[in-house]
C-alpha cells in the first residue's frame, strides 16, 4: 500500500544517502506546455510594485491624513521619557528592521531550495513554458513562488499597520513629554485637549515628529519581525528534517522568534509602544505569515502518481550532490513493524471472534526505525475445523 509523505515530517534532504531501493513508477510522458507561467509571473511582479508604492505612500509621506484623537492632558501614561537611540540599551532602527526583514528570510528560503535540490532524490518536475523548447525547472519555479508570496505578505502586513495607525491615532508614551502641553488650552472641567483639533494644546509645533508621536497602534516593529520570524520558522520547520542534526530545526527556529522578541520588547523599554500594540501586532504577524504558509502556499508537493497496479522497482535516483561526490553510506537496520494489539482483537474462551470486531478491518498504528504511519490490515481468512477457529 502506497503511503503519501507527511507533510510536516518529509524526508527532505535524507532520501539519497541511506542507499536503499526506490519505488518509483513507470516514466512519464513529457509534461505538456503551460502558456499561463509567464503571464502570471509579470502579474505577479505587477501586483509587487503596486503594493509597495503604496506601502511607500502610507509610510514614507503625509498623504494620506491621521485621526486627531482627544487625549487627557494630566494622563500619566503619556508622559514617559522621550528617549533617543543613544539611551537606549537595545536599539533597532527602521533601516536595520527593513534590511533584516526583506533580507534574511529570502535568504533563508533561497539556501533551503539550493539543499533540496542538490540533496532530493524525489523526482524533477520540469514544465514547458510557451514551447517545447523552454523548460521552467523545479527550482526557478519554487524560488520564486516562495519569495514573491513573502514578500506579497510583508508588504500587505506593512499597509494594513500603517492604516489601522491613521485610523485610530492612539498617543505613543512620550507623547505628552514631547507635546509640552499647555494645560490652558485644556478645556475644563475633565482637562481633556480641544475638540476637533487637539493638536492645538501641544507647544511644540514640530510637524513630522508629533504625526509620528500620534501613530503607535499597532506596532510596526512588532508586526514586521513577527511575520519574517514567523514565515521563516514555517519554511524551516516544513522543509528541513535531519536525523543526524535533530536539534538544527528548533535551534532556527527558535532564533528567529528569538530576534522577535528582542526587537518587540526593545520599543517598550524605550517607551515607543504600549503593550497592547505589540500584542496586536504579534497576532496580525503570526496570523499571516500562517495564512500564507498553511493556506496558499505547498512546500512539500507530491512528485510522485499513485497508481493501482504494482510500481516497477527501478534503480534508486541519486541526488546531484551525491552523483558529484561519492561519499561513504551507512546501511541503516532492517525495518521491523509493531502491531499494537487490542483486547477486544483477542479470541474469546469459547473460540469465537467479538461481534464487532470479526472478519473487518482495523487501522494499526506501524512504526519503524524510519518512520512512522497508519496502515489498514485486513484480517487473515477464517476456516472453521473442529468446531472453532484456525488462524
Amino acid at each position: 500500500m502506497s503511503v503519501p509523505p507527511s507533510r510536516a515530517h518529509s524526508e527532505v534532504f535524507s532520501a539519497s544517502q541511506y542507499g536503499g531501493v526506490t519505488t518509483v513508477p513507470a516514466p512519464r510522458p513529457r509534461a505538456s506546455i503551460n502558456y499561463f507561467i509567464f503571464p502570471s509571473a509579470v502579474l505577479h511582479v505587477v501586483g509587487i510594485a503596486c503594493l509597495a508604492a503604496l506601502w511607500y505612500y502610507l509610510r514614507f509621506t503625509s498623504v494620506f491624513p491621521y485621526h486627531h484623537r482627544v487625549f487627557y492632558c494630566r494622563d500619566v501614561h503619556l508622559y514617559k521619557p522621550n528617549f533617543v537611540p543613544e539611551d537606549f540599551n537595545v536599539y533597532v532602527s527602521y533601516p536595520l528592521l527593513y534590511t533584516l526583514a526583506f533580507t534574511i528570510p529570502p535568504l533563508v528560503i533561497l539556501i533551503g531550495e539550493v539543499m533540496f535540490w542538490l540533496f532530493s532524490s524525489k523526482p524533477r518536475k520540469i514544465v514547458y513554458a510557451n514551447c517545447g523548447e523552454c523548460p521552467v525547472h523545479l527550482f526557478t519555479r519554487r524560488l520564486f513562488r516562495f519569495v514573491i508570496i513573502y514578500l506579497a505578505g510583508l508588504l500587505i502586513v506593512q499597509i494594513f499597520v500603517d492604516t489601522i495607525k491613521l485610523m485610530t491615532g492612539y498617543q505613543r508614551p512620550y507623547f505628552l513629554s514631547l507635546c509640552n502641553v499647555s494645560i490652558t488650552a485644556c478645556t475644563a472641567p475633565l482637562e481633556h485637549s480641544p475638540s476637533p483639533s487637539p493638536h492645538l494644546a501641544c507647544n511644540y509645533r514640530g510637524a513630522d515628529e508629533l504625526r509620528y508621536a500620534w501613530l503607535t497602534f499597532p506596532s510596526l516593529h512588532a508586526v514586521v519581525s513577527s511575520y519574517a520570524a514567523c514565515f521563516a520558522s514555517l519554511y524551516i520547520y516544513y522543509m528541513i528534517n535531519l536525523r543526524g542534526a535533530p536539534l538544527l530545526r528548533p535551534l532556527l527556529i527558535f532564533g528567529f522568534i528569538g530576534l522577535c522578541i528582542v526587537d518587540s520588547f526593545s520599543r517598550i523599554n524605550g517607551y515607543k509602544n504600549h503593550w497592547r500594540d505589540i500584542w496586536v501586532a504579534w497576532v496580525i504577524g503570526v496570523f499571516m505569515a500562517w495564512f500564507l504558509c498553511y493556506c496558499v502556499l505547498c512546500f512539500q508537493e507530491v512528485y510522485h502518481i499513485t497508481i493501482e497496479r504494482t510500481p516497477i522497482v527501478q534503480e534508486e535516483r541519486v541526488s546531484p550532490f551525491f552523483s558529484w561526490f561519492r561519499l561513504p553510506r551507512v546501511q541503516a537496520p532492517s525495518v521491523k513493524e509493531e502491531y499494537v494489539v487490542y483486547e477486544e482483537d483477542m479470541e474469546r474462551a469459547d473460540g469465537t471472534m467479538p461481534r464487532h470486531r470479526r472478519n473487518r478491518d482495523r487501522q494499526y498504528e506501524v512504526t519503524t526505525t524510519t518512520e512512522s504511519f497508519h496502515r489498514t490490515i485486513s484480517p487473515p481468512q477464517q476456516t472453521q475445523q473442529n468446531g472453532g477457529y484456525q488462524y
